[in-house]
């Protein structure tokens, strides 16, 4: 039997326990009528598709969009109405268990929204400078605590925890001018970004109670002296999340967060066996090569519904568009209709995504080989050197500068300047021509996305040959472009617009009305019985 470490030990009886919020048994349950809760399912999976995201992020850009609509567009004040708005779209939208919860879970959330309530209001009341995006922050806060109370993982935590502690100790700066607790912040930050994919969002929280560790059950009154520092604390996060050396250990980590995700992976709800399995390095072994099958066939599985989503997204974006806008363009400005351009432009973009996907490799037996050595040496103790060293930036104005962007700016020209020569000997107008391009940046960024996923569990170096320097040549300009869409996308989205303004509130409305009508007949149903 081989012996593990103590850390590991600590990792094996938290993964093994079992933490649940505790909920009387005779407590009340929120029930909602299962066929009312299949329209809001339904018309849940139109909008991701529409507004795409990774699967990661669903479920919170989900409660911060019914957030926005509760207390932006509908400016309702009453947290408790809130909070019950909130849960039972969860529930109708499969986020949540119906007849699970208790109902006290509405008093709870409403406490939580209340706290920030009171923060968008002392807001308003003394606007900041930046008053849209210091709101935006605000309420992103509020998004990760209310999910972090309904959707509890103290499992994600443990792991967090262990995976900090070991790369305290194994990375080493002795080359790096960065002080120990800034160090020591930017592992932590490192290991949240890769381990568990935390956006900006969660980032922002994660580290804002650190500076406020009573920030989840703070009171009112503590609440309200604690406003005018709020801005301090933002600036302060920020620095935090732009350091310089955040990017570089965030490669670093890539690697290394497959390796506990696999620990986590690898381990049951039984400690003894846990024990049994991890003080034996034969049956670790085999543990780690079927899980690793497993995550592997699982990614794959995951690739294929991500492919299908931005399918959808493409063909749907590409379609209302070409048939609002490009089909009016032709018949106003051209006088004929380019069917041409018109096909191309709706049937390319979805087929390109297809080839995309059908080039996407996932991991093989030499990964799972290095996944093993690791992990052994994770678990056993063995010292493990990561070196840190600083790369230097390219000083504005030098001539590395100029020279290395006057390459990418070739780069560029090179890829949009090939793609705009064969759309003109298609006959592609000004504005189909635009469309074309816009998509091919976001499929190219989509698909780009998409191969990360894939590349989740490989920790084996990407190949550096002629065909790699070819194929980067000409699509990372693209991608680039693509990203930057991507990113500013949402905000001019007329589709999601349409759907959360003209739509989406109508129709919760009418699905709420839906509800309590027939939660009404069904009381009258029971008088008459």
């Amino acid at each position: 039997m081989s012996k593990i470490t103590g850390e590991s030990e600590w990792l094996l009886q938290e993964l093994s326990s079992t933490k649940k919020r505790a909920v009387p048994a005779d407590a009340a349950k929120i029930k909602l009528n299962q066929l009312i809760s299949k329209l809001g399912f339904f018309y849940e999976k139109i909008r991701n598709a529409i507004d795409y995201n990774e699967e990661h992020l669903i479920r919170r850009t989900s409660l911060k969009r019914l957030l926005n609509r509760q207390v932006g567009f509908l400016m309702e004040k009453n947290p408790i109405k809130i909070s019950e708005a909130l849960i039972h779209e969860f529930i109708r939208a499969k986020y949540l268990p119906n007849d699970e919860l208790p109902e006290t879970d509405i008093e709870e959330v409403a406490i939580i929204i209340a706290k920030y309530l009171m923060v968008l209001q002392y807001l308003a009341q003394n606007p900041p400078p930046d008053y849209k995006k210091i709101t935006d922050w605000i309420t992103g806060l509020m998004v990760c605590e209310i999910d972090e109370f309904l959707f509890p993982d103290h499992k994600e935590t443990a792991l967090i925890n262990y995976a900090y502690g070991e790369m305290v100790k194994s990375i080493n700066f002795s080359k790096a001018d960065i002080d120990e607790k800034e160090r020591n912040l930017q592992i932590y930050i490192a290991v949240l970004r890769n381990l568990i994919k935390a956006d900006q969002q969660l980032l922002s929280y994660l580290l804002f109670k650190l500076y406020r560790p009573d920030w989840n059950n703070i009171t009112p009154d503590e609440t309200r002296k604690l406003l005018p520092q709020l801005l301090s604390f933002k600036k302060k996060i920020d620095l935090h999340l732009n350091h310089p050396s955040g990017h570089q250990l965030g490669k670093m980590l890539k690697v290394q967060s497959v390796f506990f995700n696999i620990i986590k992976e690898a381990t049951s709800d039984d400690l003894a066996e846990n024990r049994e399995l991890f003080g034996d390095e034969t049956r670790l072994a085999e543990k780690i090569k079927e899980v690793c099958n497993r995550k592997y066939k699982t990614t794959r599985t995951k690739l294929v519904g991500s492919i299908f989503r931005v399918i959808i997204y493409i063909f749907l974006t590409k379609t209302i568009l070409a048939l609002l806008l490009e089909l009016p363009y032709d018949q106003i400005f051209l006088g004929h209709i380019n069917w041409l351009a018109l096909t191309i432009n709706i049937v390319f973009h979805p087929l390109l995504m297809v080839i995309v996907a059908l080039t996407i490799k996932i991991p093989g037996p030499k990964n799972t080989e290095i996944i093993m050595e690791e992990i052994k040496k994770i678990i056993y103790g063995s010292e493990r050197r990561l070196i840190y060293k600083p790369k230097k930036s390219l000083r504005f104005g030098s001539w590395a500068f100029i020279i290395f962007n006057s390459l990418y700016s070739i780069m560029f020209l090179a890829s949009f300047g090939l793609v705009l020569w064969f759309l003109h000997k298609l006959g592609f107008n000004l504005f189909s021509g635009a469309l074309f391009v816009f998509f091919l940046t976001l499929v190219s960024f989509f698909g780009f996305r998409l191969r990360n996923i894939a590349n989740q569990y490989s920790v084996t170096p990407r190949k550096e040959n002629l065909t790699n320097f070819l194929i980067d040549f000409f699509t990372l300009p693209i991608i680039s472009v693509g990203r930057f869409l991507s990113v500013n996308f949402s905000k001019i989205n007329i589709m999601i617009y349409i759907l959360d303004f003209a739509i989406e509130t109508p129709f919760k409305a009418l699905v709420e009305t839906l509800d309590k009508a027939l939660g009404f007949i069904r009381e009258k149903r029971e008088e008459i019985s």
